[in-house]
C-alpha cells in the first residue's frame, strides 16, 4: 500500500489498540463523577429508587445505621427521610452536596476509589436547623458494562446546629485510598496494553482499522466537549461573583434565552445583558459580597452540536449593614457549539435556573424562608416565565435532563404533580464517516491521541487541585510538597512565594511546626474547576475557587473565600501542580457574617518569614481585602467573545 513505517497496518493497530484503551479509562472517570453528582442530585430531592438503584448488585451502603445493601438503603430512605413516600414533605431540607474529586482507576480499567467531600443541610421550616459534612471514601466498579457504586463509606468531620457560633468537629480519622503518587496518575498506563491487538477479533484490513478510529474520534470529541461545557457553566459562576455583566451576556448565543426563577425570560443576547441590571448595576460595590458556587456540574453530549447541564449553585449575598442571603438553585442548561468560530466555541442556548430556597443567612432555614422574586418592573423580561412553582418551604422537583446513569431510565419521580416540566431525551450521535486511506487513518488517530491526552490531563489536574486541600487539612506538609513539581511554586499565605518543592516542603514545616490540633477545625473545599491543558497536554491552568470553613471548638466558625490561580504540569509520567497562586477575598464569621464585617482583616505577622525569607513577594494582597473590592486574576479570557478580564495572567 505504499505506507511507511508509521502508517502501515500492524503499528496503526497497535496504536489503536492502545487509544482504545486510554479511551475506555477516560471515559471511566467521566462515568464516576457523573455517578456521584448523580447521587448528590437525587439525595436532595428524595428519588430515592434512583439513588438506591446507583449501587452494583453487591454494592454497600456504611451509613449510620449500618452497613446496607441495596435493598436496605432503598427501604432506609424511603422510610427514614421520605417517610415512606418519594420526594420529601413542604418544609423540609436535605441537599447532600458532593465536591472536590479524587479519582484513581485500578490498572485493569474495571474499578475505581473516589475521595469527595459532603456538605449536608439539614432539617426544615418551623423546626431545626443544622450542618454534617465529611469525607466519601467510595469504591465504583463496572458491572455489565456500566458504573455502579460498589462500596459507600461516610467519615464524618464536622457538624452543628445553624444556631450555634460555628461547627463541632469529630475528630475522626478519614484515610486516604491514594498517595502523593497516584494523585497525578489517575491512570494506571500499566494496565493499557492488556487488551491485546484487535486484529484477529475485529477483522484484519484497512476499514475495519478506519472504523474504529471513526468511532474513537466521535469519543473523543464528546470527552473534550464534555469538559468545555463544564468549564463555561463554572467560568459562568465566576462572572456572575464579580457582577461582569458584559461578560455573563457574551456567554450567550445571540438568540440565547436567561430565565432565572420566577423572574420571567429574557430573549436574545442583548435582552440578557439588559436583564442582568435587574441583579444591580455593572461591578461589585464594596462591602458586596455575590459569591455563586457551582457544584455538582452534570453535562450531558447531545447529537447536533448541542448539551444540556444540571448542577447545584450555592449563593451567598448580601452588603455590609444590610440582610445576608443563603440561596440555593438548581439549574438546567441547554448548550450549543458554534461552528462559525475556529475550533467551534460553546455557548449557552438557553439557562434555566430554578431556586429551591432563599433564606436570611442570620437566621437559618428554620426560621426564615423567602418566596422567589417575580419579574422587574425596571427591567421587564420579554415573556412570562415557562413556569409557575413555589420554592421552599414548598417542595417541587427541577426536572431532570438525563436518565439514570446505571439503569438507563428516565428519574422514578413521586406521583403527586411537583414536576414542573419534562424534557425530550435524544439519543448521542454515531461515529464519523471512517477515513478511507492509511495516511488518514494516521492522521486521525494523532488528533484522537493528543484529544484524549488532554482529556485525561483535565482529569489528572483537578485531582491534583482537590488533594491539596484534602492534605493540607491534615497538616500533612510532606503529602503537600511531594503533589509539586521539582521547580514548582507556591504562595504561602501572608508571608510569600517559595520556588521549588523542597523549599516548599521545608516552608510549610516552619509556618506550622505543631501536628493538626483537634480543638481546631479546618476544611479545605477547592470546588468549581476551569481547567484548560495546552495545546501539547504537558501543561494546564486550572482556576478553582476555596470554600472554607473551620473555627476553633466551641468558638465562632467561619467562612474564607478565595481563588486559585494554578499550575500543572507533567513530570516524569506523572502531573505535578507547578505553581499556586491563592488569593483570599473575603472571610467573615459563619452565620451570616459577611454582612458584618467593617473593616479588612490585619495580617498576622509570621516569624518564619524572617528566618527563611520567601524567593518572591505574594503577587495579589496579603490578607483578605473585604469589604474592599480588589480584582482577582483570570487565567483566561471570555471563552466566548475573547474580552480581556481586569487581570489577565500570563
Amino acid at each position: 500500500m505504499g505506507a511507511g513505517p508509521s502508517t502501515s497496518l500492524t503499528a496503526l493497530q497497535q496504536r489503536v489498540d492502545l487509544l482504545e484503551a486510554l479511551t475506555e479509562r477516560v471515559e471511566a472517570i467521566s462515568a464516576i463523577k457523573r455517578l456521584q453528582h448523580a447521587y448528590g442530585h437525587y439525595a436532595e430531592l428524595g428519588l430515592w429508587h434512583d439513588f438506591a438503584d446507583l449501587f452494583a448488585d453487591t454494592g454497600i451502603g456504611h451509613y449510620t445505621q449500618g452497613a446496607l445493601d441495596r435493598e436496605g438503603i432503598r427501604t432506609l430512605f424511603l422510610k427514614e427521610v421520605g417517610g415512606g413516600r418519594l420526594g420529601l414533605a413542604d418544609g423540609r431540607i436535605y441537599p447532600h452536596i458532593s465536591m472536590q474529586p479524587v479519582v484513581t482507576l485500578a490498572a485493569d480499567g474495571q474499578s475505581a476509589k473516589g475521595r469527595w467531600h459532603i456538605m449536608a443541610m439539614l432539617g426544615g421550616f418551623g423546626g431545626s436547623a443544622s450542618w454534617a459534612g465529611g469525607v466519601y471514601e467510595n469504591q465504583y466498579v463496572r458491572e455489565n458494562g456500566v458504573w455502579k457504586m460498589k462500596d459507600v463509606r461516610y467519615l464524618p468531620q464536622y457538624s452543628g446546629r445553624y444556631e450555634d457560633p460555628g461547627w463541632k468537629a469529630t475528630n475522626e480519622p478519614t484515610p486516604f485510598h491514594f498517595d502523593p503518587s497516584r494523585v497525578g496518575k489517575p491512570i494506571l498506563d500499566s494496565g493499557l496494553g492488556t487488551r491485546g491487538s484487535g486484529l484477529g477479533t475485529r477483522g484484519s484490513g484497512l476499514a475495519p482499522l478506519a472504523t474504529r478510529m471513526a468511532d474513537l474520534s466521535a469519543r473523543a470529541e464528546r470527552l473534550s466537549d464534555e469538559i468545555e461545557v463544564t468549564n463555561l457553566q463554572h467560568a459562568y459562576g465566576y462572572y456572575v461573583d464579580r457582577k461582569m455583566w458584559d461578560d455573563v451576556a457574551e456567554l450567550f448565543a445571540t438568540d440565547g434565552t436567561m430565565e432565572i426563577g420566577l423572574q420571567g425570560v429574557y430573549a436574545g443576547r442583548a435582552s440578557i445583558r439588559r436583564g442582568l441590571n435587574a441583579f444591580g448595576p455593572a461591578g461589585i460595590a464594596e462591602g458586596e459580597i455575590n459569591d455563586h458556587i457551582h457544584l455538582q456540574t452534570i453535562v450531558t453530549m447531545l447529537p447536533g452540536g448541542t448539551a444540556r447541564g444540571r448542577g447545584t449553585e450555592l449563593g451567598m449575598a448580601g452588603t455590609v449593614g444590610g440582610r445576608p442571603i443563603w440561596s440555593q438553585s438548581i439549574y438546567e442548561n441547554e448548550f450549543v457549539k458554534n461552528e462559525g468560530k475556529p475550533g467551534g466555541v460553546w455557548q449557552f442556548k438557553t439557562m434555566h435556573v430554578y431556586p429551591r430556597f432563599i433564606v436570611d443567612a442570620e437566621k437559618g432555614w428554620a426560621k426564615d424562608a423567602q418566596p422567589a422574586p417575580g419579574p422587574s418592573r425596571e427591567y421587564p423580561p420579554d415573556r412570562p416565565s415557562t413556569e409557575t412553582y413555589e420554592i421552599y418551604p414548598r417542595f417541587h422537583i427541577a426536572p431532570f435532563h438525563f436518565d439514570h446513569p446505571v439503569t438507563g431510565r428516565p428519574p422514578q419521580y413521586p406521583e403527586s404533580p411537583v414536576v414542573v416540566s419534562t424534557f425530550r431525551r435524544t439519543a448521542g450521535g454515531g461515529p464519523e464517516r471512517a477515513a478511507r486511506r492509511p495516511k488518514d487513518v494516521a492522521s486521525l488517530l494523532a488528533a484522537t491521541e493528543l484529544s484524549v491526552e488532554r482529556s485525561k490531563a483535565y482529569h489528572a489536574s483537578e485531582n491534583l487541585s482537590s488533594a491539596y486541600g484534602y492534605y493540607i487539612d491534615e497538616f500533612a506538609w510532606d503529602e503537600s510538597a511531594d503533589i509539586f513539581s521539582r521547580d514548582g511554586w507556591k504562595e504561602l499565605s501572608y508571608v510569600g512565594t517559595y520556588v521549588g518543592r523542597e523549599r516548599i516542603r521545608q516552608s510549610l514545616k516552619l509556618r506550622y511546626p505543631n501536628p493538626k490540633s483537634p480543638m481546631f477545625l479546618t476544611v479545605h473545599q477547592i470546588v468549581q474547576p476551569v481547567i484548560h491543558v495546552s495545546a501539547d497536554a504537558r501543561s494546564a491552568k486550572i482556576r478553582a475557587r476555596l470554600f472554607q470553613l473551620g473555627g476553633p471548638a466551641g468558638g465562632e466558625g467561619s467562612w474564607i473565600s478565595g481563588i486559585y490561580e494554578n499550575t500543572s504540569v507533567e513530570e516524569g509520567g506523572a502531573w505535578k501542580l507547578s505553581g499556586m497562586d491563592l488569593d483570599y477575598v473575603w472571610t467573615a464569621p459563619s452565620r451570616g457574617g459577611w454582612v458584618r464585617v467593617k473593616t479588612p482583616p490585619t495580617a498576622p505577622q509570621v516569624a518564619m518569614a524572617r528566618e527563611f525569607p520567601p524567593d518572591r513577594p505574594l503577587r495579589g494582597p496579603v490578607a483578605a481585602p473585604f469589604p474592599k473590592v480588589q480584582a482577582v486574576p483570570f487565567h483566561y479570557k471570555n471563552p466566548v467573545s475573547g474580552r480581556v478580564p481586569p487581570v489577565l495572567l500570563p
